[in-house]
């Protein structure tokens, strides 16, 4: 099987350590190119053939040279980061172009990204060359990637089946932007005559595929991450004081609730430390950021750690966090996300901990399964880890009910599986529409 990935970003398992690009595909019976649209070299055990468009390669495309190239690169050369000729990432261009959160600068990007030229006649080279099975589009749909798929559905017959973990067209969100707006609703008629391209939608959401098969008439379905879960699980004593730890980002306002758990750790401890927390981030931290987070000795900002590293971290831990933010505008954002580290999490050994809007993705498949902790309102973190603090034999039983329910669900093996078996079907069921065509 030939599978061509359009993706937006790099397939960089460094770069990006939750890539379930890299968790789906590791050791699957199939050959890969990829065609992604950001700065950076691949780095993964699976894809060697690669064509690249960047925010750079676009802008100079406007007056010159058409953007996009194609390249090759072996398994070793990445491992070793020898070889490749993808465009670097230049820091300081992406730190501009990541800035931009007004909502007139992020137009801008996107006309850049609508006014460039692509190298058709590199890019068809690339795609007939490859002569894919299938397309999978792993991301999510944007202008930018929406065009490009468009694109290359005229230079393959191949099905297309596409994967998202966020909201893309829903009116469910929050913003005061008339531009905002204005580009949603011009957005959303795009997406409704685009996805009739898709043979089969791939959620992170069971309510978003729901929604899917039910507004735009598309075979949708969940497709989670995979753990590994071969091993029977090894209970741990929890510690005194009970750690607790938190390994992510601090956008869209997770760090406000990080420091609703400090202060009732803050709290709880006032008689004696019963519990710390460390947070791991790779974002830098703002002074503001800093304030709400380290409101005593017992919770630490310990800075960006691999994602080995994090594991060992995790042996050593007791409950593992998985927060969200509260306000109005980021719980509609990430209504429908479920976070590839929540599998990660199931695998770890801790007891987890979600701290949610109670209609967020992740929080109703954790509550449904009784595989966390569930808090849905920041009025309630600091009663719970009291009675957790007074009774922590229940992060024992939480951390058991968690790895149950990876082992149950979320078997790599098992999810690798259920793609072959989609893909498999697509690709059939594609030829047999074909072949009916031509009689």
């Amino acid at each position: 099987m030939r599978i061509l990935i359009i993706a937006d970003e790099v397939w960089n398992d460094e770069v990006h350590g939750n890539n379930v690009l890299s968790n789906w595909f590791s050791g699957f019976d199939a050959e890969f190119a990829h065609i992604y649209g950001s700065p950076g070299s691949p780095k993964n055990n699976s894809c060697t053939n690669y064509f690249q468009v960047t925010d750079i390669m676009m802008a100079k495309s406007i007056l010159g040279k058409p953007a996009g190239r194609a390249f090759k690169i072996s398994v070793s050369d990445m491992q070793q980061e020898n070889g490749s000729v993808a465009e670097a990432k230049p820091e300081k261009f992406y730190q501009i172009m990541k800035s931009m959160t007004g909502e007139g600068l992020r137009t801008v990007r996107e006309m850049i990204w609508q006014a460039g030229k692509y190298d058709t006649v590199a890019l068809k080279k690339f795609v007939t060359d490859f002569n894919p099975d299938i397309v999978f589009c792993p991301r999510l749909l944007t202008p930018k990637v929406l065009r490009l798929e468009k694109i290359v559905s005229t230079m393959t017959k191949a099905p297309f089946v596409a994967f998202t973990a966020d909201d893309e067209a829903s009116l469910m969100q929050v913003s005061y932007s008339p531009l905002f707006w204005i580009k949603r609703h011009l957005f959303r008629k795009q997406f409704k005559k685009h996805i009739g391209l898709y043979k089969h939608y791939y959620t992170f959401s069971e309510e978003q595929a729901n929604e899917y098969h039910r507004l735009y008439n598309v075979p949708a379905s969940t497709l989670y991450k995979g753990g590994n879960f071969n091993t029977e699980f090894k209970p741990k004593q929890v510690h005194e004081p009970i750690r607790m730890v938190y390994a992510g980002r601090f956008y869209c306002s997770r760090w406000k609730t990080l420091g609703q758990i400090s202060k009732a750790i803050k709290n709880i401890n006032s008689a004696g430390v019963r519990i710390i927390m460390d947070v791991y981030t790779p974002d830098t931290v703002t002074d503001e950021q800093r304030s709400a987070i380290c409101l005593s000795e017992d919770v630490q900002i310990k800075g960006r750690v691999t994602p080995a590293e994090l594991r060992e971290i995790y042996a050593v831990s007791d409950i593992a966090l998985h927060v969200e933010s509260f306000e109005k505008k980021y719980k509609y954002a990430t209504r429908v996300s479920f976070s590839t580290k929540i599998v990660d999490l199931m695998a770890s050994s801790c007891a987890i901990m979600a701290i949610c809007w109670h209609q967020h993705a992740g929080y109703q498949y954790l509550k449904k399964n009784d595989a966390a902790f569930c808090i849905p309102a920041t009025d309630e973190i600091e009663p719970v880890l009291r009675r957790i603090a007074h009774n922590p034999v229940v992060i024992e039983e939480y951390a058991k009910k968690a790895w149950k329910c990876g082992k149950k669900h979320h078997s790599t093996k098992e999810i690798q599986a259920q793609i072959m078996e989609k893909f498999t079907s697509v690709i059939e069921d594609s030829k047999i529409l074909s072949m009916k065509s031509t009689l």
